[in-house]
């Protein structure tokens, strides 16, 4: 850390000192009024929903499936379509993950207790045991083919490093050392029938990612012949002689490819198609590879055969995103779908029929809108033309021109895709807001050269695509540009925080969720393994000029340019070092005179996982945003 930005915090802890001392001001404290009776109601039936996650197909031909009933989560067993469903667990918003072996009547799932994750293993009998004895799992643990083990990775011996462990499903003794000592961050991702070898891939960076293969006799790791490049997801081909994945290595794009294991060489089984493939799924005996590919947002189904060498496009389901593939024993393939307007549900599909069957629908809890897809000219060109961004539109069935909410997506490399989204519908059906969800340059689906336009010193660039938004909202007569709000989590609150501070005076306000404050604190004191993503997407702090640029572009050194009102929310669960710099933005804020509504919530990490956490969120955010519909921009 240089001398000025430790003198830099050195003054903003003083002046946080001195706040916390005196009490805030009633303005500035609680300034939106309570909800009408009539909109409390609606909130609370936007939330009522139901619908159902996919999960798992159980060894019998069923199903396991996680059900939203408006009260809660349920784990439940599903045997046919439309058929009654046997609720195996109250999950209560707790579990984050369920797994089945391919035999047996075990499951494995993750549940949140106490603020940590724990895997446990639960008998067919309702009994449930901790996973490795309650050993710390790091990611995802992956089955062995006949039920009887669990690989996962944890922490080495010495605790400065990964390692990979293996324990018996029964719960009996102490999980097996395979390999420690794997230096960065690793992703565990398959297990050959045979139970020999595991497929692992290390992450040094955001496409500097490699496979290799680990031996559970001896821990022997082997690289797989394949260059370093961004890998989504990966598992044995049939057989295990080669591996089948989805990598950029050699395309700018994102393509599910098989790779020799000894031969190293590449085979490109996705369509020829500009889009990203995010999803894939093979059949147990390797006859159809089901893949779904991003086209601006939306989920494309398509299934390879590979006995007719035929690539087939399911027709069906086309405006929403489609997850959680899997084929169950024979050629039935299950997967989650939903859309803007239709909660998750769950749909199989029959590779060998050509047939789509739904085995649980949803259902929204109020009337739900089509969020639209539009595409809007940024500031710059690309080939000569102006280069074209896409949003997603939620239109309010209110008087026009209506206010405008600006959504921006969580995460870095994310993007905003039309899933269901209840508070939204909200907002467009009730408070008469038209919500825009954009995905500005450096989102995730249209390629790397695109997803790496904002890195380092080109991070801003994002906030002039926001810019060319709101321009082009203005030329809309169904919208009012007068009456322009922002709203973001994490990485979308640091983009929110900016634009307000980049263009104050046309905006209304902003709302920050679990927003970046500070990006020096963002880089530096994230975890180990995730430092050097952080690095290569803004840039190393440890090199002075990066070290004034972030901090001229984080929300703490913009303080002086945001004067529009602003709710900050922020849960006390996740990061401390993000939670003190949201509190500290909100004081200093205040300080400037600037009115700044100031929301902390125990219970919540980032993700606001908890039903009555979310509920806590909606209800701040639409008091906030009911508040500023009167008002209109300078």
């Amino acid at each position: 850390m240089t001398s000025q930005t430790f003198a830099g915090r050195a003054l903003a802890a003083a002046a946080l000192l001195a706040l916390c001392l005196t009490p805030p001001s009633p303005a500035a404290v609680g300034a939106a009024a309570p909800l009408p009776p009539a909109l409390a109601q609606a909130l609370q039936r936007t939330h009522q929903w139901r619908g159902a996650r996919f999960l798992d197909w159980l060894p019998a031909g069923q199903m396991l499936l996680e059900a939203h009933t408006g009260h809660g989560l349920l784990l439940e067993r599903l045997a046919a379509p439309g058929a009654a469903a046997q609720v195996l667990a109250n999950l209560g918003g707790s579990v984050r993950r369920a797994l089945a072996p391919r035999s047996g009547a075990r499951l494995l799932f993750a549940r949140r207790v106490a603020g940590v994750t724990q895997w446990r293993i639960r008998e067919g009998t309702g009994a449930e045991h901790p996973l490795g004895g309650g050993a710390a799992v790091l990611g995802t643990p992956i089955w062995s083919a006949g039920g009887h083990r669990v690989a996962f990775l944890g922490r080495a011996p010495a605790g400065t490093s990964e390692a990979v462990y293996i324990a018996a499903a029964t719960g009996g003794g102490a999980p097996r050392l395979v390999a420690g000592a794997l230096k960065g961050r690793w992703r565990l991702l398959d297990w050959t029938g045979d139970g020999r070898t595991l497929l692992l891939v290390r992450e040094d960076g955001p496409d500097q990612q490699s496979l290799y293969t680990l031996r559970t006799r001896d821990g022997a790791l082997t690289d797989v012949p394949l260059p370093p490049a961004r890998i989504r997801s990966a598992r044995f081909a049939p057989g295990g002689a080669a591996v089948e994945l989805i990598s950029n290595q050699g395309s700018d794009f994102e393509r599910l490819v098989q790779v020799g294991l000894r031969s190293g060489h590449v085979r490109v089984i996705s369509a020829a198609l500009p889009w990203d493939v995010s999803r894939f799924a093979v059949s147990a005996d390797g006859r159809y590879l089901a893949y779904t590919l991003d086209v601006d947002g939306q989920s494309r189904l398509h299934v390879w055969d590979g006995q007719r060498q035929l690539d087939v496009t399911v027709p069906w389901l086309t405006d929403g995103v489609i997850e959680n593939l899997r084929f169950d024993a024979g050629h039935r393939l299950a997967f989650t779908f939903q859309s803007s307007r239709q909660p998750p549900e769950i749909d199989v599909y029959d590779a060998a029929r050509g047939l789509v069957q739904r085995w649980c629908r949803g259902a929204p809890g109020a009337a739900a809108v089509a969020a639209r897809l539009v595409h809007y000219p940024t500031w710059d060109r690309l080939d000569g033309q102006w280069r074209m961004l896409s949003a997603y539109i939620y239109l309010p069935a209110g008087p026009a021109p209506a206010p405008v909410l600006i959504v921006l997506h969580a995460h870095v490399a994310g993007q905003f895709r039309p899933r269901w989204r209840p508070f939204l519908q909200f907002v467009a059906n009730e408070l008469g807001y038209a919500v825009i969800a954009p995905n500005l340059r450096g989102s995730s689906g249209y390629g790397r050269s695109f997803r790496e336009l904002t890195d380092g010193a080109h991070r801003l660039d994002a906030v002039r695509d926001i810019g060319s938004l709101m321009v082009w909202i203005g030329m809309q007569p169904g919208f009012d540009a007068h009456r322009m709000v922002l709203m973001g989590r994490g990485y979308g609150g640091w983009l929110a925080l900016n634009s307000l501070a980049t263009f104050d005076g046309h905006l209304l306000g902003a709302i920050d969720v679990d927003g970046i404050a500070n990006l020096d604190d963002y880089i530096e004191r994230a975890p180990a393994e995730q430092r050097a993503f952080r690095r290569a997407e803004f840039g190393d702090p440890r090199d002075a000029g990066v070290e004034r640029f972030l901090r001229r572009i984080s929300p703490l050194g913009e303080l002086e340019r945001i004067r529009s009102p602003l709710l900050i929310v922020q849960g006390l669960a996740g990061d401390p070092v993000r939670a003190a710099d949201a509190q500290q933005l909100a004081y200093l804020l205040r300080f400037h005179g600037v009115s700044t509504e100031l929301l902390t919530v125990a219970t919540a990490g980032r993700r606001f996982g908890r039903a009555q956490d979310r509920r806590t969120l909606d209800e701040a955010a639409a008091r906030f945003l009911l508040a500023l519909k009167a008002r209109r921009a300078k």
